[in-house]
């Protein structure tokens, strides 16, 4: 895993251009999109219109707090002493009275969430965002954004490694169709789209900047 972490630093530090394998990314972006259309997007829909409301409320809380975590941990790295504070407060809160993250009463009594991982970090330490990339299922990422998301999910699997595989699995399953449920918006709006690859990397480069500044853009790197 270090090795790998070290070539994918290097191949971020060489970048030059944002976005020099378009055309694969293309070809990859269009075979998401056929996936997407075909089976992520009916099987949100359905899971939408027939799971409880509750029960989607439950699957949100639970992956909020897990993610909280892995936003601790960030949030340290990146001496953010007043957010790590909050978040900590978060977890201990939600993972006890919360029933292991299932209710979110953190942010009832004013302790709202805030989101870091590894990538934002690895920004904070200087290492450039690298080539844009669309991984297949997965979609838009980068150089940095991979190596912050194979951190992210090695402290994931630490937290979860206790958890029988079956319903580890289901868990999963579950989380990944109520994240295309909070997506549903964004795909009308891609519809009306010229070129939707290039909204979704515009996008995607512009909200991993924000996130990275934590909303206080330099003036010259304003939208």
């Amino acid at each position: 895993m270090k090795f790998l972490i070290l070539i994918l630093i290097s191949f971020s530090l060489m970048a030059t251009d944002t976005d020099p394998w378009e055309d694969s990314n293309r070809a990859i972006f269009e075979f998401n999109q056929v996936l997407d259309k075909n089976v992520l997007l009916p099987v949100a829909k359905i899971y939408k219109d027939n799971m409880p409301k509750k029960v989607q409320n439950r699957v949100r809380n639970f992956s909020a707090n897990v993610s909280d975590f892995s936003t601790l941990g960030n949030e340290l790295a990146q001496f953010e002493v007043l957010n790590s504070g909050n978040t900590l407060s978060r977890v201990l809160i939600n993972s006890t009275v919360g029933l292991f993250g299932l209710f979110d009463v953190a942010s009832g009594i004013g302790l709202h969430k805030s989101k870091e991982d590894f990538g934002q970090t690895l920004a904070v330490w200087g290492v450039p965002e690298g080539n844009y990339m669309v991984l297949p299922v997965l979609g838009s990422s980068s150089v940095r954004g991979i190596i912050g998301a194979a951190a992210d999910g090695a402290q994931k699997t630490k937290l979860t490694k206790k958890v029988e595989s079956t319903p580890k699995v289901a868990v999963e399953v579950i989380k990944s169709i109520d994240t295309r449920v909070q997506l549903l918006s964004i795909t009308k709006l891609l519809k009306k789209s010229n070129d939707p690859y290039i909204a979704v990397r515009s996008s995607y480069l512009q909200k991993k900047k924000y996130d990275v500044y934590n909303g206080n853009l330099p003036e010259d790197d304003e939208f």
